[in-house]
């Protein structure tokens, strides 16, 4: 890098923590981040970058651009929080405020992080290094509904050539799994109230349909591919024992490792659904809350990023953070790690054990995981079916730390998230800058997209017309308290 763009990011260290506490203070969940987007989004219009504030029909989205012509170049933000986890930056349990939010997925380092990124960028385009339009995307609510794919929607990526990301995690490596297609919806059955006891012939329990349309949706799961995913959780089930219940419902999660699979399985459940709507005499309504897209990273993103993510190197950890990673270890399970190794090809198996030994990763890890999908969802995941797209991560986290917890709220607060956020920050802006420098680059990953695309086009995984139900997902905010 050069000098100016260079140091940008290491000068400003300390502006960008602060920014990435307050937003970690802030912990506002999904649509409610009004304070964190409004923050990142008048950042960005102190350094000149053009925000459009409110789009694709969320409040709290938002991009901001800068720079003229090709290439286009855009980077990902989110900072959402997660119900219940607030937590101090120590490393043994202790909410900052009983039940309230926190982060524990490090969205805070993660829209942090991709900001020194954009504006690092934007200071090598105004010393004439590079060339091109550099943008953020400030995606919310990542945690509950597919923001991206509504600004795919709204034709937000339709000049963009290169997209990149990352997420907090602990370990340093780029991401070569892809994720779960996914469906979120909730079904909700209304019947007729009645006195249990004294008059029962004239219910018709909602809850009823609900019990039903879960064992037909369980007999179902001997009839599925072996990775797709069922799971639910009823939601409401009535109030009393001695009221037959009017009104229940229930919230399912539909996973497989296609789009097209999850879409076959969901209409099967929905057959199921209006089975049990028969059955009980009830009516069935259907919420539909999100969905999203599996992952199909770029290759040729991922070799430009995997090479600036071991020119950067890993966070560079000092004593005090190693000694609060030791603390904070002490409050994991004993077998919290066993479950990546089953992503582990056996020749790095030594690796990855001595890895996953410690309390912070001290490596780059070497590319692992391809043709394997992470048990997760996320929709990034629609952008990488729409622009060429890579995603990697950077040691924020205590090695074997669970993802959604508070241990990940309590390194997200201090230096062992800040680190990890610079680090990233830097990789984030070589990339771009090694995209806007070289056109070919660009060519040839659109090239690789239009060849792992060829058989399989995007198309907007919600029903037609859906638009954001934003009451119901702020209940499903309350919900995961």
């Amino acid at each position: 890098m050069s000098e100016n763009y260079q140091k940008w990011i290491e000068n400003n260290r300390d502006f960008l923590i602060e920014i990435s506490d307050k937003i970690w203070e802030f912990a506002e969940t999904g649509f409610q981040e009004f304070k964190s987007s409004k923050l990142l989004a008048d950042t960005l219009e102190d350094y000149d970058f053009k925000v459009f504030r409110g789009v694709a029909e969320m409040p709290t989205a938002f991009y901001a651009t800068y720079g003229n012509g090709k290439p286009v170049i855009a980077i990902l933000g989110e900072y959402d929080a997660l119900p219940g986890l607030s937590q101090v930056a120590e490393p043994i349990r202790n909410p900052i405020i009983q039940d309230a939010p926190g982060h524990g997925c490090g969205h805070n380092l993660l829209g942090v992080g991709s900001l020194g990124a954009v504006i690092a960028v934007k200071q090598a385009l105004d010393d004439g290094i590079a060339n091109g339009t550099i943008r953020y995307y400030g995606c919310p609510a990542e945690e509950i509904f597919n923001a991206k794919g509504y600004m795919v929607k709204h034709g937000l990526f339709e000049d963009v050539d290169i997209s990149l990301t990352w997420h907090p995690s602990f370990l340093n490596m780029i991401n070569l799994m892809s994720t779960l297609a996914m469906n979120s919806v909730v079904f909700r059955f209304h019947g007729q109230t009645a006195h249990a006891a004294a008059d029962p012939q004239n219910g018709r329990s909602a809850l009823d349909a609900v019990e039903l349309m879960d064992i037909g949706a369980n007999y179902l799961r001997e009839h599925i591919i072996p990775d797709a995913r069922l799971h639910y959780v009823i939601t409401n089930g009535g109030k009393a024992p001695n009221i037959v219940p009017d009104e229940a419902e229930v919230w399912y999660f539909v996973r497989a490792p296609e789009r097209h699979q999850v879409d076959h399985l969901y209409e099967r459940l929905i057959k199921i659904g209006k089975g049990a709507e028969l059955m009980t005499e009830t009516q069935m309504e259907i919420d539909f809350l999100s969905a999203s897209y599996n992952t199909k990273f770029n290759s040729v993103v991922q070799e430009v990023v995997y090479l600036n993510l071991k020119k950067v190197g890993p966070p560079n950890f000092k004593s005090k953070e190693k000694q609060f990673a030791k603390e904070l270890s002490k409050t994991l399970s004993e077998n919290s790690i066993e479950g990546y190794l089953r992503f582990v090809p056996s020749e790095y198996m030594d690796l990855a054990k001595a890895v996953l030994s410690q309390p912070l990763n001290k490596i780059i890890v070497p590319p692992i995981g391809e043709g394997a999908v992470e048990p997760g969802s996320t929709d990034v995941a629609d952008v990488s079916w729409v622009t060429p797209l890579a995603e990697f991560n950077t040691a924020c986290e205590v090695i074997g730390s669970p993802g959604h917890s508070w241990q990940n709220v309590a390194t997200g607060g201090m230096e062992i998230g800040h680190k990890g956020m610079l680090a990233a920050a830097r990789v984030l802006a070589l990339s771009a800058l090694d995209f806007m420098r070289n056109p070919d680059l660009v060519e040839k990953a659109w090239r690789q997209f239009e060849k792992d695309h060829q058989d399989k086009k995007y198309s907007f995984p919600f029903p037609k017309d859906q638009k954001p139900l934003f009451n119901k997902l702020k209940e499903v905010n309350y919900m995961l308290e």
